[in-house]
């Protein structure tokens, strides 16, 4: 009689299935395991193709932004020529030199001017060299006030000669004219004696004076001297000039 033998049951542990077909494979038996995908070149060309086309959107919207704000700008320096002032400042740092600033204070500094004969009021330069007048005016040898205020006023004289003489006293007067007095009014003076010490020498000498006045509007400023022949009219020895304060 022919018998019929029953192979030994043989489980693989790895997930395969028995080995033998007869018997099934127990419900312990591992699950088989999934095959690692491959990478997928296309996808990730893709992916960097996306990135770059935002890159690239993302720069022209800055670059759209960028110029627009470039065109405000150049509109507002081509309405900077009318009535709203100057933007090329903000973009240089500095005043515009054509159109002074309405906060600049008045100010004056006036140098000497040498006229054959001298006489009083000396008489100044108001352009040449550092001479400058902003906010005041300067006419028939003084300086006329435009606004009331405080201003500092200050004049310096340089007396000199080739020979001495005693008997002089140098005097040096700055004085306003207005049309709320009849008279000449003295806001400062100084008077020099013994000024040279050797008679028949050449000698020279300074007169300074200053001081922080209370001005109106429309009074005018003066200078005299005892001896306006006796003055050195070099713009850095003899000048007269005020600020407000």
């Amino acid at each position: 009689m022919q018998q019929n033998y029953l192979y030994p049951q043989v489980y693989m542990v790895d997930g395969r299935p028995n080995l033998n077909p007869h018997v099934p494979a127990p419900a312990w038996a591992l699950p088989t395991l999934k095959k690692k995908r491959k990478l997928d070149w296309k996808t990730v060309c893709i992916i960097l193709v996306l990135n770059l086309v935002l890159l690239a959107l993302a720069g022209l919207a800055l670059g759209t932004v960028y110029l627009l704000d470039l065109r405000q700008e150049l509109n507002e320096i081509k309405q900077g020529n009318g009535d709203k002032g100057p933007y090329a400042e903000k973009i240089i740092g500095i005043q515009n030199i054509t159109k002074p600033s309405k906060d600049l204070r008045a100010a004056a500094h006036i140098t000497g001017y040498l006229i054959t004969p001298c006489s009083n009021p000396l008489p100044w330069d108001d352009r040449k060299g550092h001479a400058f007048t902003r906010g005041v005016l300067y006419k028939n040898r003084g300086l006329v006030v435009n606004e009331t205020g405080l201003f500092f006023v200050y004049s310096k004289i340089y007396f000199r000669s080739h020979k001495c003489e005693e008997s002089k006293n140098l005097q040096h007067i700055v004085f306003k004219r207005t049309d709320r007095y009849h008279k000449d009014m003295i806001l400062m003076e100084t008077k020099k004696t013994n000024y040279c010490s050797v008679s028949g020498r050449e000698w020279a000498t300074n007169s300074y004076q200053a001081g922080i006045l209370q001005l109106f509007k429309g009074e005018c400023l003066y200078v005299n001297v005892s001896y306006p022949n006796l003055v050195n009219f070099d713009e850095s020895k003899t000048f007269f000039g005020l600020y407000k304060l």
